[in-house]
């Protein structure tokens, strides 16, 4: 073809093209799959994709699927993620309108479950056998890459982490800080993924707390945040520890979110030497955001009549691209929860309460609008206009689920394993629990 079309002409038709052709692509000459896999041309191809509005992101599903009984990550439709005919369309109308076959559908639904019946998602090859349940944790995903988190290695003291493109079927294992503590301390740590457009780089950022496993009092414990923090950058593929932060803030929720070019937890400000659970702590609640650029943090205020208010339990979320705070209650008393957004970003006048829901936690939110509840590991998809639920029949682990917007990508397709090959084993054997 290069003796027919300029090299740029070749350019700018391939960067318009989807991911699975190109990797499909690079088998057929060399110099195809060197453009292909050049850094120049993924971040073009990327910019491309962030800028088109013909063809919206995924959503991306994970969970493990106990009707299944399999762990399960797949990419949902942006726009109707859960088709309210999704179960029926795969049989016979005929055969669906008899009232004995549709209690024997309804039967199957409730019994295979939504994920049983393939047409409305697409499964994800995870390139590693499942996770431990209880040990996968999803730091977040950003522009094509999925960060995950192995949180009980054998150390306690350090991580495992990899990044992974399903688009291009990639991962990379992470090396760890290699962060050492008192063995009296314990560690408590945050972690937060996300891409800084100025460097072209994704960082991973790690904060952790400490508390004294000897000094302990009523039901909290004392916390001590730690002035060092570590920053893993893709294009170093090393971490490094930044020295002398003055946040006073002790994150409240290991989920993070990322907006802005930068990543939000929920928090308190350290006030009373860290008793944020004593009920006469005068903290009060925040929003604690890193810069990922400037490498700094920063606060941000929660509504008014959330400040000082230590019954709910919190989380910061994304809604229609506006940063969002959900406060609710445990579903042992009651499950109560609403949902607000901040207009205007990084100023605390324009948070705006949007409608309360009666049941189950919040996991997300679609691009329609819905929102996407759980509750004792069942999931339901709820329209705020309507006030109408959906039931699609997936029953998971609480603490398997996630749930964000995704683009396939090239990114990661030029980057070398950021472990030495013979390092892998002892990673994976992490990673099965062995």
């Amino acid at each position: 073809m290069s003796d027919y079309f300029r090299d740029e002409i070749i350019v700018q038709i391939f960067s318009r093209l989807p991911v699975k052709s190109l990797i499909r692509f690079r088998c057929v000459s060399k110099t195809w799959c060197s453009l292909i896999s050049s850094h120049d041309f993924i971040k073009m191809h990327l910019n491309r994709s962030l800028s088109s509005t013909k063809s919206p992101p995924y959503l991306i599903f994970r969970h493990y699927d106990d009707k299944m009984e399999k762990e399960r990550f797949t990419l949902l439709s942006s726009n109707d993620p859960f088709p309210v005919n999704h179960f029926s369309k795969h049989l016979d109308c005929k055969w669906v309108f008899r009232e004995h076959n549709r209690r024997v559908l309804e039967k199957q639904m409730k019994k295979k479950g939504f994920f049983a019946y393939p047409s409305d998602f697409k499964e994800l090859h995870f390139p590693y056998r499942s996770f431990m349940k209880q040990k996968l944790y999803i730091v977040g995903s950003s522009n094509g890459l999925v960060c995950l988190l192995n949180d009980t290695p054998g150390d306690q003291t350090d991580l495992v982490a990899l990044l992974w493109n399903p688009s291009i079927r990639k991962s990379i294992f992470l090396p760890c800080p290699g962060v050492k503590f008192y063995p009296s301390l314990q560690p408590m740590q945050y972690l937060g993924f996300g891409y800084d457009p100025i460097t072209d780089d994704y960082k991973l950022v790690r904060l952790v707390y400490l508390y004294d496993l000897f000094d302990q009092y009523l039901d909290g414990k004392k916390y001590f945040p730690l002035s060092d923090f570590q920053i893993y950058t893709l294009r170093t593929g090393a971490w490094r520890t930044i020295t002398g932060h003055s946040c006073q803030i002790i994150a409240d929720q290991s989920f993070s979110v990322f907006l802005n070019g930068s990543i939000h937890w929920f928090g308190h400000t350290r006030e009373h030497n860290g008793d944020f659970h004593n009920a006469n702590s005068a903290s009060h609640n925040v929003i604690l955001s890193f810069d990922i650029g400037d490498e700094d943090f920063h606060e941000i205020a929660v509504p008014k009549s959330l400040e000082e208010v230590h019954r709910f339990n919190m989380k910061v979320a994304v809604l229609d691209g506006l940063l969002a705070l959900v406060p609710y209650k445990d579903q042992a008393f009651g499950g109560f929860c609403s949902v607000w957004v901040m207009k205007e970003y990084g100023v605390a006048e324009t948070w705006t309460k949007l409608f309360n829901i009666n049941f189950g936690n919040v996991l997300g939110f679609t691009m329609n609008g819905e929102v996407l509840v759980t509750k004792s590991g069942k999931l339901r998809i709820y329209d705020p206009n309507s006030q109408r639920t959906l039931n699609p029949h997936i029953h998971a682990q609480p603490e398997s689920f996630y749930f964000d917007t995704y683009m396939e990508s090239l990114v990661l397709l030029n980057v070398e394993d950021g472990v030495e090959e013979s390092l892998i084993p002892q990673f994976e054997s992490l990673f099965y629990g062995h």
